[in-house]
């Protein structure tokens, strides 16, 4: 089977998922994680959290996690992060934050929010993260510049135009909703 049509039965277990068919997804996923498919790979991991077609196993779930990471894709790089903090591996934070700083170098927008998120002050690396977030099309980090400059005096040409619709986004979708960040991309 060629690349793409891998990447789009890839995209047909994804859905599948997300329908909440598991069975389905599982039956998609799991050959093209085991002939080394990185974004099938991660699924896998995902699925080991919160399906019930795998054990809930955060050992198993790490494993499929570090075997795409090493394949070079971003989101499983996130999850090795998480896996550092003791969920599936020994608590180990420079190694989580390791894993988180390769995600973001790698494009993946919340290992950018959460690395922004450690900055000792809100800062230079604050502000590397955050524009870097925007530079990928996060509003999320875009309304987080734009609110911080006023607390924070961030000069006025650092912070990006932000429009209404993009406030009450953040506001209800991520903030209050409790979404992910990127729910308003």
């Amino acid at each position: 089977m060629a690349d793409d049509a891998q990447d789009q039965q890839v995209e047909i277990g994804v859905a599948a998922y997300d329908d909440g068919d598991y069975q389905r997804a599982k039956a998609i996923l799991l050959p093209l994680a085991e002939a080394g498919h990185p974004k099938a790979m991660n699924m896998i991991g995902l699925m080991h959290y919160d399906t019930p077609v795998f054990p809930n196993d955060p050992v198993l779930e790490c494993d499929w996690y570090e075997k795409s990471a090493h394949a070079g894709y971003p989101a499983a790089m996130y999850n090795m992060s998480i896996c550092f903090d003791g969920n599936g591996r020994l608590k180990n934070p420079e190694t989580s934050e390791a894993w988180l700083l390769q995600a973001a170098k790698n494009g993946h927008i919340p290992a950018m929010i959460n690395l922004s998120a450690l900055a000792p002050t809100k800062g230079e690396d604050y502000l590397k993260w955050h524009h870097m977030a925007v530079n990928h099309g996060n509003v999320f980090a875009k309304v987080s510049l734009w609110l911080d400059a006023y607390r924070n005096e961030i000069p006025k040409d650092e912070v990006p135009d932000v429009t209404l619709q993009e406030i009450i986004c953040v506001s209800w979708r991520i903030i209050i909703l409790d979404g992910a960040f990127e729910d308003c991309d």
